[in-house]
């Protein structure tokens, strides 16, 4: 008797053993059968709640950081795709302001000179803090030197080809052009009006003073008279972003760009008086001397520029 239930005993075991692993099995069938059904009843209800999480960008991230004219570059992309969320891809504030002058008529509103300048009292703004598209042309050298011209590069290539076919540059026109309306809307400055500059310093790119094209000199940058034919510049570039950088010694009292300094322009300390500039008579005796009237002069130029259509 004995004997028969010790044989028994190790059947006993492996069947309970049995039993035991089927209630564990279709325990864990049931939790999993349960999870899912939980996971497609929060989908219904909210579709979408899980990929937002993934789209959109912490507040905060470098998207979100501001920019040397003062709109942030999240800004800069909500504007130029015409309002909404921002883009996550950045834009520069300059290109954007282009990108919106492009997308509208050639010729923007005029505004009153106080309200381009609303402080008429105050010699020049202290930073380019609020800079605006703009191709505003006044009489008597009053026209403003700051904000992002509202045209295009080739309207500035044109105007000039039109008088001299074959200007002696070391680029192309169309590529200096270019090289105008970049570099200056990123300081805030009008490339207009430094277009119009290097035009009345260069007589259309014909050269024949002591500056010869060469030297990538487009404003006369060093040239004092008498022979001396001032500073050189190794590209078209480098000259280009010189003349800017002069100009932004004149107008603004902070450097609005990491390049426009004393490295790219030999003079930029020369400049008795930062921020002195807010319209194109102010150079007068300043960047020429005795200069009278070298802003009026200028300044038919850039009238002569914006009648024209893109």
């Amino acid at each position: 008797m004995n004997r028969r239930r010790d044989n028994i005993r190790p059947l006993l075991s492996a069947a309970r053993r049995l039993l035991e692993s089927r209630a564990l099995l279709a325990g864990l069938a049931i939790v999993a059968g349960v999870a899912v059904v939980a996971v497609l009843a929060s989908a219904l209800l909210y579709p979408g709640a899980g990929r937002a999480a993934h789209t959109l960008s912490p507040p905060g991230g470098p998207e979100f950081t501001r920019n040397a004219v003062g709109m942030s570059t999240s800004d800069a992309s909500a504007a130029d795709s015409g309002g909404g969320l921002p883009s996550v891809t950045t834009v520069p504030y300059w290109l954007a302001k282009q990108r919106q002058a492009r997308m509208t008529t050639s010729t923007a509103p005029d505004l009153p000179a106080d309200e381009a300048f609303p402080d008429s009292a105050s010699p020049s703004p202290v930073t380019p803090t609020t800079v605006s598209t703009t191709n505003l042309v006044l009489t008597a050298g009053q026209t403003p030197l700051a904000g992002v011209w509202s045209g295009t590069a080739s309207m500035l290539a044109d105007y000039l080809l039109r008088d001299n076919p074959r200007p002696s540059f070391t680029v192309p026109t169309s590529t200096l052009a270019e090289l105008y309306v970049t570099y200056a809307a990123e300081v805030g400055l009008r490339a207009d009006v430094l277009w119009a500059q290097m035009i009345h310093e260069t007589g259309f790119g014909r050269y024949g003073g002591d500056v010869a094209p060469a030297q990538n000199n487009y404003a006369g940058i060093g040239a004092t008279g008498g022979g001396e034919p001032g500073c050189s510049f190794a590209s078209a570039e480098a000259g280009v972003q010189a003349h800017i950088a002069h100009m932004v010694a004149y107008v603004w009292t902070v450097s609005p760009a990491a390049w426009a300094n004393a490295q790219t322009d030999p003079r930029f300390d020369a400049v008795p008086s930062r921020g002195s500039a807010r319209v194109l008579s102010d150079l007068d005796g300043r960047w020429a001397v005795p200069g009278v009237g070298y802003g009026a002069r200028i300044e038919r130029h850039v009238d002569a520029i914006n009648r024209m259509r893109p």
